[in-house]
C-alpha cells in the first residue's frame, strides 16, 4: 500500500486521537492486519459512535498505515475538528457531494492508497440495527468497482456505549470495552451494487456476531 501524502502527520496525530479515545473506552484491537497487496483495498466499517473514527485511527497507528477517510462534509466543517479532518487527508462527503466524493476515492484508490468508509451514510442508532449493523447504500460497491478494489469489512462494537449517539463521551471508572475486528477481502461480485452492498453489511455483522 502506498502511504497518503498526509502520512507522517496521520500517524503522528493519529496516535493522540486514540489515546484520547482509550480515555472513555479500552480498546481491543486485532493482533494482526493482513491487507492484500496486489489490489486497491476499500476498507468499510459500521458507524455507531463519533468514537468510531477514534477507534479507526488507533487501528491504523498500531500497524502504521494511512488512509483517506471518507467524513461527513458537516464534520470537517465544523469549528472544532474541521481543520484537523483536513489535514490528515479525509474526503468530505454528502448528498450533494457523492459523486464528486466516489471521484476522489477512486482516485486514491487507484494510486495504491487505501480509503475507508462507513457504507451506512450516517451514524445509526440501536433501534435501527439488524444484526447489530444499519443498511448499507451502493457507493461502497460503486467505489470499489470503479477501481477494481476489495472490500475489507470491519466491524466496530459497543463504541456507542462509551460515546452514546446524541450525547457526549461517557468518562467512567470503568471504561466500556471496545472491539474491533477486521475480516477478509471480499470480492464485489454482482452487477447490482445494493446486492454488493448488502453483502458487505453482513460481512461487518458476522464480525460483530463473532466477538
Amino acid at each position: 500500500m502506498e502511504p497518503i501524502e498526509q502520512h507522517t502527520w496521520f500517524t503522528r496525530s493519529g496516535k493522540a486521537m486514540a489515546a484520547l479515545g482509550r480515555v472513555i473506552a479500552d480498546f481491543e484491537l486485532p493482533e494482526r492486519l493482513s491487507l492484500p497487496h496486489n489490489r486497491p483495498v476499500l476498507m468499510a466499517g459500521n458507524h455507531r459512535s463519533l468514537l468510531d473514527l477514534p477507534a479507526t485511527m488507533a487501528i491504523f497507528t498500531k500497524f502504521g498505515i494511512s488512509s483517506h477517510i471518507m467524513v461527513k462534509q458537516a464534520f470537517m466543517e465544523a469549528p472544532v475538528g474541521g481543520n484537523y479532518l483536513t489535514s490528515i487527508g479525509c474526503i468530505p462527503t454528502s448528498r450533494d457531494l457523492r459523486e464528486q466524493a466516489e471521484a476522489d476515492a477512486i482516485e486514491a484508490l487507484k494510486a495504491g492508497h487505501i480509503v475507508s468508509m462507513m457504507p451506512e451514510g450516517r451514524l445509526v442508532k440501536p433501534r435501527d440495527w439488524v444484526d447489530g449493523v444499519g443498511p448499507g447504500r451502493p457507493g461502497v460497491s460503486r467505489i470499489a468497482i470503479a477501481a477494481d478494489a476489495v472490500v475489507v469489512p470491519v466491524g466496530f462494537l459497543n463504541t456507542e456505549k462509551a460515546w452514546p449517539h446524541g450525547a457526549g463521551p461517557k468518562l467512567t471508572l470503568k471504561r466500556p470495552k471496545v472491539h474491533l475486528r477486521i475480516g477478509p477481502a471480499i470480492e464485489m461480485e454482482s452487477t447490482d451494487h445494493q446486492v454488493n452492498a448488502d453483502r458487505v453489511m453482513q460481512a461487518i455483522a458476522d464480525l460483530l456476531a463473532d466477538r
